[in-house]
């Protein structure tokens, strides 16, 4: 969504309590959030909250745009209403600035949480809850105690469907589905609902769990006619204009999105390709095998000795892999992620020598004017090129620049001088 956060904090309503912001109606994080801490409060439990995939999925899904905007959400329940208090940890490079923060509610504030979410601290929906449940448990593994201590409250809905629609779940997960289509089968057509509640479905059913489909990342790709190089893309307009140059011995990947997947995209049924080119089956295979292959030396021995294929994939040297992207923190984050499942993997010089020249010409724009001011700096992305050339200029200048700067003309006048690295 990534509207700007409305102030609430001048207007109050005719109870005399804090006008409830308009994105609480909208967005699941903060609310789910609020409703957890009412929960701990009234079962005695410790008011804090740990800040991992678990806890807040939202925050760990990579491929939605909205990830940036929930955490500012969350932030400002922190500084705008006082009703949080968040601790950030000394995280890594690579990591979040938000992962493993501590989240501690405030008990002053239970009046005005429990006015916005219209739970008063006798809860009817609660009582009710628990009574469904009591009839309804026979259908979960855990005699649905992940329910008991987690209260789910849809829109429009009363305890006694959502707790039915829950139970529908232990049925439909009795052979293979993706956490999608088993969501959209027991909750009303919604296909999304699950999507941050997978540790809830695992806990109430875990003798089936195994039947939970992992959702393969897409990767867009064009091939060439021999395969010497892979080159991750960043930005869809640069990667089109690679695509219809049709760069000599590059496979080009598409890689928007990628953040989030590095750790488990060479797994296989983690990555589907869609080829944009109808290159020969021998090609298309030689990519896939090198692609799934932990090493990367036995994928290229591996190809070198099928027939079909022997003249299209490098036989002599490992393929060499390549990252061209915006020149700015959260690219060479991505790098820095992508080299532990694509060890070789280097900042492509072609790419980024034309940006750096505008970036040290004046080029470059400042990192709080292009919305980029909560970038962090991965420090050391263990390539060379990158730690010793690229980021010390980004340091010195200030400045970032985006990838869709490098015309094409560009582009090729230093692979005609330069070569691919």
């Amino acid at each position: 969504m990534g509207c700007v956060l409305d102030s609430t904090l001048e207007r109050t309503d005719e109870e005399g309590f804090l006008t409830r912001p308009r994105w609480l109606d909208e967005e699941r994080l903060p609310n789910r959030v609020l409703d957890r801490f009412l929960t701990k409060l009234e079962s005695g439990q410790r008011l804090s909250m740990r800040v991992n995939s678990k806890t807040t999925p939202e925050l760990f899904d990579f491929q939605d745009e909205d990830v940036r905007y929930q955490w500012e959400l969350l932030k400002s329940l922190d500084k705008e209403f006082h009703i949080l208090n968040i601790k950030l940890e000394r995280n890594k490079a690579h990591q979040e600035s938000y992962e493993n923060a501590r989240l501690y509610f405030n008990p002053d504030k239970e009046p005005l949480v429990r006015h916005w979410l219209n739970r008063p601290a006798i809860d009817p929906y609660a009582l009710v809850w628990e009574a469904e449940l009591a009839k309804q448990k026979h259908h979960f593994d855990d005699y649905g105690q992940a329910l008991f201590e987690r209260i789910v409250r849809l829109p429009d809905r009363g305890p006694e469907q959502t707790i039915k629609a829950f139970a529908r779940i232990g049925k439909e997960l009795q052979k293979p589905i993706t956490l999608r289509a088993l969501s959209a089968r027991c909750f009303w057509g919604d296909s999304k609902f699950l999507e941050h509640n997978e540790q809830l479905v695992r806990d109430l059913f875990p003798s089936v769990e195994h039947n939970i489909l992992p959702r393969p990342i897409l990767m867009c790709v064009h091939l060439p006619e021999q395969l010497e190089h892979v080159l991750f893309v960043e930005n869809q307009d640069t990667f089109l204009a690679l695509a219809a140059a049709n760069l000599p011995n590059y496979a080009l990947v598409y890689s928007a999105g990628f953040r989030g997947s590095a750790l488990r995209i060479r797994t296989p049924g983690n990555a589907v390709f869609s080829f944009m080119n109808h290159s020969n089956n021998a090609i298309k295979e030689a990519f896939e095998a090198w692609w799934f292959e932990a090493n990367n030396k036995h994928a290229n021995n591996k190809n070198a000795s099928n027939k079909d294929s022997s003249n299209k994939i490098s036989t002599i040297n490992p393929i060499k892999t390549w990252l061209w992207g915006d020149l700015d923190f959260a690219g060479f984050t991505i790098l820095k992620a992508l080299r532990q499942t694509f060890s070789t993997i280097k900042a492509w010089q072609p790419g980024y020598l034309p940006m750096l020249n505008k970036l040290e010409t004046g080029w470059g724009h400042g990192h709080e004017e292009s919305g980029k001011g909560l970038q962090k700096d991965p420090e050391q992305t263990g390539c060379e090129f990158t730690d010793t050339v690229l980021l010390p200029a980004m340091r010195e200048e200030g400045g970032f620049v985006d990838q869709e700067v490098v015309s094409l003309e560009e582009l090729m006048a230093v692979l005609e001088h330069g070569g691919s690295e």
